[in-house]
């Protein structure tokens, strides 16, 4: 009887202790701001980042959505069969005034991405694009077949001005029990939530090239790269994941660094990813606790081997981008 009483207030100290750590976040504080006060002019291309991977891609008449997870399930809710929460995610579109979405790329198939997806496309009208894996979890959802794209890689998909590009690329490693947790393989059946979070396999990850007139943009929704495949395309701005980031090797930040923002010759970093989602959505979202990432390092894996500039956008919040230099014309010798 007494070992059954030290047995329970052992476990009510590491509940405790585990509640503790798991709200204890590092801070944003001595990382740039991006400046957002410059209001969009018509046709500017705009980016509002809404947490995860999850971002807003608008030259003010086609609209894209990369991913579209709000739901931000809490920890305890990640042991148990899941759904989408359609009451955060109507107050998150409503926060950011979304009522209208032409595409919702996903860029993998864990729930963090795509649990949402079909339920945003069914609210805004959009189409889903992505992976096999993808279109099983939107399918589940109960959008119909016609609104939903299986992607290949290197195809070009318009909508309006912007051209999207999917990129093979790979998932962040994580711990092996993580992997096996959160599901490595395919789906290959509709998911119908409630479902346990294996049921939303990673499937194929990718890089998400967006071109536009007047914006380049890489999004990069997981700390992982395949090298080479960046290499044709040329991106201003590198919307690149950090969660995990600092935990790799010298060897894989390095490697990370040169096959995203380096081969499209990024000048602004904007990181992504690296918010607490599991925590609803706010403009003041901490970062991931400490016991799952160190902020600081995941920053700095990018921050210093980058020539240029590192900002940090917070959500809600709405960055006009920079058009790309015009190309230089020919000068041909007189005669």
């Amino acid at each position: 009887m007494k070992a059954a009483r030290w047995l329970l207030s052992a476990l009510v100290v590491l509940a405790v202790l585990l509640a503790v750590l798991f709200h204890l976040s590092p801070s944003l504080e001595g990382w740039q701001q991006a400046d957002t006060q410059n209001a969009p002019e018509e046709g500017d291309v705009t980016i509002v980042f809404l947490g995860t991977s999850t971002i807003l891609i608008s030259d003010g008449s086609t609209h894209l959505l990369t991913d579209g997870y709000f739901s931000r399930l809490s920890i305890p809710r990640l042991f148990m069969p899941m759904s989408p929460d359609e009451d955060r995610i109507k107050q998150a579109l409503a926060t950011a005034g979304i009522d209208k979405i032409d595409a919702i790329p996903v860029l993998h198939s864990h729930f963090d991405h795509v649990m949402d997806s079909g339920i945003v496309a069914q609210l805004t009208g959009a189409q889903v694009l992505g992976s096999a894996s993808t279109a099983m979890a939107a399918a589940g959802s109960g959008i119909g077949e016609e609104r939903i794209t299986t992607v290949q890689t290197h195809h070009p998909y318009q909508f309006g001005d912007f051209t999207l590009t999917f990129v093979p690329a790979s998932h962040v490693p994580l711990p092996g029990v993580i992997e096996n947790w959160t599901g490595k393989g395919e789906i290959t059946e509709p998911v119908t939530p409630p479902a346990w979070i294996g049921a939303w396999e990673e499937g194929q990850s990718y890089g998400l090239v967006v071109e536009h007139p007047k914006a380049r943009i890489l999004v990069q929704g997981s700390a992982g790269m395949q090298p080479g495949e960046l290499e044709r395309y040329q991106a201003d701005y590198a919307l690149v994941a950090t969660a995990s980031l600092g935990k790799q090797s010298k060897a894989y930040q390095d490697a990370y660094f040169n096959e995203t923002v380096a081969a499209v010759g990024a000048h602004t970093i904007i990181p992504v990813h690296w918010d607490n989602f599991f925590t609803e959505l706010a403009e003041d979202v901490p970062p991931l606790p400490w016991i799952m990432d160190n902020l600081d390092a995941s920053f700095q894996a990018l921050a210093g081997r980058h020539q240029g500039e590192f900002r940090v956008l917070k959500p809600f919040r709405t960055l006009v981008l920079t058009p790309p230099p015009a190309p230089a014309e020919d000068s041909a010798p007189s005669s």
